[in-house]
């Protein structure tokens, strides 16, 4: 199997290449910071396996996820990231990734996964596995889609007057919707709501951070 690692950590992807090489037999094609650090003459269609991170110090994850999957749909996508928020994997999936490993996963995790892409079948690690399911269970499956977008408002610590002001309700109604949130999502407090929606990946840090609260 003809592999190619990115990753911007160099001693990653040098500790994923002697394990694959050395243990499995695997060969490691090419091995790069980002996708445009390939060699100019490199073609795609003899690699079968990317091994890629979401986090790449001058590119997106998946843009080049989008990219190598739009020139060469027949490469499998192996996610490798640290990365366990939902809507990361969720996202990655959407983008036509073939498996999802995180870096805290055991090594053999990895080399389960790069065995089942090459059997044709997908693979996600059981760490992921039990995100998804507690995710979707959570939040996705209990809350309508108005409760969603109430619900991040919230997170990010709008007050009902400024959230009602935002999807144009009454107050009241925004209440009525907190009530129903608080009650699905089993917790008495906008910070217990903020933590949900960062463990999930329904909101990022940076997005909290940059929020404009105040806005009325």
């Amino acid at each position: 199997m003809e592999i190619v690692l990115i990753d911007d950590h160099e001693v990653v992807r040098d500790g994923i290449a002697a394990l694959i090489e050395q243990e499995y037999g695997w060969h490691v094609k090419h091995s790069v910071s980002t996708l445009s650090a390939l060699p100019s003459h490199t073609s795609l269609d003899d690699v079968d396996v990317v091994v890629l991170d979401i986090s790449l110090a001058n590119e997106s994850g998946f843009d080049v996820l989008t990219t190598i999957k739009s020139q060469a749909p027949h490469v499998k996508c192996l996610m490798l990231s640290m990365y366990d928020h939902v809507a990361y994997i969720t996202k990655a999936l959407e983008l036509g990734a073939d498996g999802y490993v995180t870096k805290t996963a055991a090594t053999k995790e990895l080399m389960d996964a790069l065995e089942a892409l090459e059997r044709d079948e997908n693979y996600l690690s059981s760490d992921i596995s039990s995100k998804l399911a507690f995710g979707e269970k959570r939040v996705i499956a209990q809350l309508t889609e108005r409760e969603k977008e109430v619900f991040l408002l919230l997170a990010k610590g709008l007050q009902p007057k400024q959230i009602a002001y935002r999807i144009d309700t009454a107050p009241k109604t925004v209440m009525v919707h907190r009530t129903n949130i608080y009650r699905k999502l089993n917790t008495t407090s906008q910070f217990g709501l903020l933590k949900i929606a960062l463990e999930t990946g329904m909101l990022d840090l940076a997005d909290f951070i940059n929020e404009d609260t105040v806005s009325q």
